[in-house]
């Protein structure tokens, strides 16, 4: 059995009794605040940590264990991988012949389960939904990280199924880790690929992400622009930035704040609501979990949309403004009045106490819809 890894945990590569290891790439580049790094990367999957100076550090590694000699060299072959620095601009490239995203990312998808995609709106409010708070949302973005990880570890360390097996397995491990330092400017274009970034993460960064895995701590730039297509994609915190995601499979924020998300047919959970938050829909379903005693403004403008929300527990102003809009509480249905031409009018409004400060106002800006209201 051969099992193609890229494990870029901190693990000892003497656990596994590997053979043999090659250095596929290994630079670092002096930067400085108006240095870009252009980061190019297809089925390939780094670990990114916050460099420890200024400078930009790559290292990409391959090891081999009980595997033949020509597989070795093949395996290296499938490899293409360049870097170079011109002016303030740091370009690396890294790309594998063999796609590695369907296996890596079956894994993960037996585990934790698949979004269903585009469903249909239906009128029953689920029975099984529960507010979630902050540090269960947190724990279910490390969970699925740790249960992605112990997958592939687990085969690391399997044993020959029988004593009378001649060959054992032959394993090989790609490690690659890129370390980026504070302030310069991150522009990246990923493919089937998976990056986690081990370190709080604050640097501008423009994205266009395709079928891949993006793991985060804390991210957020004022400046942050992402375009994300089909894939995974976990924050715990994100704090400044626009936002698209597209047919995304998972999409998980523990905090988020000072951001915009414009989303389609992707299922989204947000453990806390902060302050600023701005939501453009089409055809997606929404989880709002929580929200900060001062977040401020909310703002949701959306099509065909599910949206579930968990009421704050503060005093605050909501409003919903739209047409053929369906709201479900406590089990029961109510077809808001719809306007027969279309137009839009005020559906709904909740004042908040003028008795009492005010924590934030939220609106909703609708058409052909669904909103389930949850209370504890």
């Amino acid at each position: 059995m051969l099992i193609t890894s890229a494990v870029v945990y901190a693990q000892k590569t003497s656990e596994f009794e590997m053979d043999e290891k090659y250095t596929i790439y290994k630079e670092n580049f002096t930067t400085n605040d108006n240095t870009t790094l252009v980061l190019n990367l297809k089925s390939t999957t780094a670990q990114v940590l916050e460099s420890p100076d200024d400078k930009v550090y790559i290292e990409y590694t391959k090891e081999f264990r009980n595997t033949r000699k020509k597989k070795i060299e093949a395996q290296l072959k499938l490899l293409e991988v360049s870097g170079k620095k011109e002016g303030n601009k740091i370009t690396y490239s890294s790309r594998s012949r063999m796609n590695i995203g369907d296996r890596m990312y079956s894994f993960h998808e037996i585990l934790i389960g698949r979004f269903e995609g585009k469903q249909s709106l239906k009128d029953s409010l689920p029975k099984a939904i529960k507010r979630k708070s902050l540090d269960s949302i947190l724990h279910e973005i490390k969970d699925a990280e740790s249960l992605y990880r112990n997958k592939i570890l687990g085969g690391l360390t399997r044993k020959p199924r029988t004593s009378k097996q001649k060959k054992r397995d032959q394993i090989i491990i790609s490690k690659m880790v890129i370390k980026i330092p504070k302030n310069i400017h991150v522009r990246a274009t990923l493919e089937n690929s998976n990056l986690v970034f081990m370190n709080d993460f604050y640097n501008r960064a423009t994205m266009n992400v395709r079928n891949s895995r993006l793991r985060f701590k804390s991210l957020g730039n004022a400046l942050n622009n992402f375009d994300f297509d089909n894939g995974y994609f976990n924050a715990e915190e994100v704090s400044g930035g626009s936002y698209s995601f597209a047919n995304a499979k998972e999409v998980r924020i523990g905090h988020l704040s000072n951001s915009i998300l414009n989303t389609e047919f992707t299922k989204v959970e947000i453990g806390e609501i902060g302050k600023k938050v701005d939501l453009i829909d089409f055809t997606g379903e929404y989880f709002l979990y929580n929200w900060t005693e001062d977040f401020n403004t909310f703002n949701l403008n959306s099509e065909y949309s599910k949206i579930h929300i968990f009421k704050p527990k503060t005093n605050y102003g909501f409003k919903v403004f739209g047409n053929n809009i369906k709201n479900i509480t406590k089990g029961f249905n109510a077809d808001l009045q719809s306007n027969a031409s279309g137009e839009k009018y005020l559906v709904l409004e909740k004042k908040p106490n003028e008795n009492e400060l005010s924590t934030g106002q939220i609106d909703f800006d609708m058409v052909n819809g669904i909103i389930y209201s949850y209370e504890d």
